[in-house]
């Protein structure tokens, strides 16, 4: 069996497209939805409970204590299949996603689908990145890694590894990273596509981004004996000169640099911010 765990947190309004992206799907195998609830106040709930009798199956779990990483294990935890594939409640599986995904782990332990952009999001928010579009997700220095908006991996691996880690952000990279320390390595599935969505307003995405950079000075302090350099002096220098340099002319700047702009802002931010709490230099 394979068993589709989806975390969710107040995902009323998006999680339906998720769902019913889900119920068009033709899988020769049995499957099932795992829906983790991590203490949603809207109708999450509801709205999964409503597509009983349209998917397979479909289950509803409370992961009550805050944390995507949580949701995903609590998740996986009752699922009954051999393997797993983790899903976002905003994006959207493409037909085809689910055959591709189970071909993928036949072969393979740890697989990421194929991210395309363009379907949920402005096309402006598309020009700044699109990440996992062609390839596994590189750069942080010691291995690739799968975006947990489609990362898929035999159940005898995630038990290995015991599931996510506690951390606040990023916890897809620490799980792949930690898959390679054992000698499994990602396989990028390019016919497994996910519609992904981006944060919808600039205030989200920064928040977004600030997370990020400081759940890289946690990777790095945990990763650096594997392989994980500290970031060059004239990269930093780089990034704050163009932060510099930017802010002037933000409010005259076309919508995609703009949110270029915001996005490596939160980002040295985060790495500060992260730097002090974590207690390890990565700016």
């Amino acid at each position: 069996m394979l068993s589709v765990v989806i975390p969710c947190l107040n995902a009323e309004t998006l999680l339906p497209t998720q769902l019913q992206a889900l119920a068009r799907q033709h899988c020769p195998e049995k499957w099932e939805v795992i829906v983790a609830d991590n203490g949603s106040t809207d109708r999450t709930r509801a709205v999964a409970e409503s597509f009983r009798g349209r998917l397979p199956a479909i289950r509803i779990v409370s992961a009550e204590r805050r944390g995507r990483h949580h949701a995903c294990n609590l998740g996986a935890a009752s699922a009954l299949g051999t393997n797993l594939v983790f899903l976002d409640a905003d994006d959207e599986a493409a037909p085809g996603y689910l055959v591709e995904m189970l071909r993928g782990l036949e072969e393979h332990p740890l697989v990421g689908g194929r991210l395309e952009h363009r379907r949920l999001n402005p096309a402006a928010y598309c020009d700044v990145g699109e990440m996992q579009s062609d390839g596994l997700m590189l750069g942080l220095g010691v291995g690739p890694f799968v975006m947990g908006a489609s990362l898929g991996v035999r159940r005898s691996v995630f038990e290995q590894l015991g599931g996510f880690r506690d951390t606040p952000y990023c916890e897809d990279v620490d799980f792949c990273w930690r898959a390679q320390l054992i000698g499994v390595r990602p396989v990028f599935l390019p016919e497994a596509v996910v519609h992904y969505r981006q944060r919808s307003t600039a205030t989200e995405m920064f928040r977004q981004h600030c997370r990020f950079g400081a759940a890289h000075v946690l990777l790095y302090r945990d990763f650096r004996s594997h392989g994980m350099l500290r970031r060059p002096a004239a990269e930093i220098v780089r990034d704050w000169l163009i932060i510099g340099k930017g802010l002037p002319a933000l409010l005259r700047s076309r919508t995609d640099a703009r949110l270029r702009w915001l996005r490596r802002f939160a980002r040295a931010m985060g790495r500060l911010s992260g730097s002090v709490r974590y207690r390890v230099f990565y700016p």
